[in-house]
């Protein structure tokens, strides 16, 4: 995205001229008490699905089903910045899990990984005058296989997943034209509809570890890659076919400290990371690059369990062109 550019709308404007919508469906000067012909509701629906954008929407749908891919479990909170009143938001919660599923030694470790998430995505529009409430809800889950393969400093990983993902959208109208005309107008076709979907998901990465005395750092890098499609849908309208790609780079630096929480060994850690969503749908979301800045502690309970060595908490501020926002976090170390 040309960083000289105006933003793009977090979500898509109604590609019909309001005036023209009103003038189709009105059979009366008081449509609440005489309502709608059927006719002319079948005709302005026939209208308005010729100027949207499927393509467009289709990739915005997709974003939200593969969004919740990150390795880390979070609750996060994006608020939208494009220069509107509708004050978009979308928040976040993610359950990742990974078990090893061999002994680590020089070679290949593999592990299985799974993962459930759910988001949410609200926004207000104003549409012919009057106010819409819009809300998208996408939860899920995945579940595959993996392996790590340590090289000296390094350690290189590669992930497979498939899962299922259920969407939907609701929209609460404020007025008598959105309850009378415009709610039987977009149902199914821009709001009220719902949709699964399977996602297919590959991801590669590497991480870096290394200790500068009396501090540990340690640098990760992935690249994923979510491909989505619906497989049911309660509109024939609403059938979407896309992929998505995401960049992060993370960086962790942290040192052991005297102080013990609940009378373990802990570590503070001090964080910094950067996400970038690429390809032509890269701002599907409203928003196409972040970063993150924050910290955290760590507790060693190796001595309690024969799986998980340690967990971590943290706290992260998001900060991007056209997002803001802030994430807890929690991550397990095996």
């Amino acid at each position: 995205m040309d960083v000289a550019a105006q933003p793009e709308p977090a979500v898509p404007s109604l590609p019909i001229r309001p005036a023209a919508l009103l003038l189709a469906l009105v059979v009366d000067a008081c449509p609440a008490q005489q309502g709608v012909s059927q006719q002319a509701l079948d005709e302005a629906r026939l209208a308005l699905r010729q100027q949207l954008d499927a393509e467009a929407l289709g990739a915005a749908y997709s974003a939200m089903a593969s969004v919740t891919t990150a390795p880390e479990i979070s609750a996060a909170t994006y608020r939208i910045r494009d220069d509107s009143a509708a004050e978009p938001t979308m928040r976040l919660y993610k359950l990742p899990l990974m078990r090893p599923i061999a002994r680590q030694g020089q070679n290949w470790t593999p592990y299985v990984h799974g993962n459930l998430g759910l988001m949410r995505y609200g926004t207000k529009l104003g549409i012919v005058g009057e106010d819409v409430d819009v809300r998208w809800t996408a939860y899920g889950g995945t579940l595959g296989l993996g392996a790590r393969r340590p090289l000296g400093h390094w350690t290189g990983l590669v992930q497979a997943g498939i899962g299922i993902v259920h969407i939907e959208n609701h929209a609460r109208y404020r007025g008598v034209v959105g309850q009378t005309l415009l709610a039987p107008l977009l149902k199914g076709l821009l709001f009220d509809w719902r949709a699964n979907a399977t996602k297919l998901s590959l991801t590669l990465g590497a991480d870096y570890q290394r200790a500068f005395e009396p501090w540990q750092l340690e640098v990760r890098t992935r690249i994923s890659t979510a491909h989505v499609d619906t497989f049911s849908s309660s509109s024939d309208f609403i059938d979407f076919d896309a992929t998505g790609t995401v960049a992060t780079l993370r960086s962790d630096a942290s040192r052991a400290i005297a102080i013990r929480i609940a009378g373990r060994p802990t570590r503070v850690h001090l964080s910094l990371g950067a996400t970038a969503h690429l390809g032509q749908s890269r701002d599907a979301l409203g928003f196409d690059r972040f970063v993150e800045a924050g910290g955290g502690f760590e507790l060693d309970i190796g001595q309690a369990s024969t799986v998980v060595e340690s967990l971590k908490f943290g706290v992260l501020a998001i900060y991007g062109p056209d997002v803001v926002g802030w994430s807890l976090s929690m991550g397990l170390g095996f």
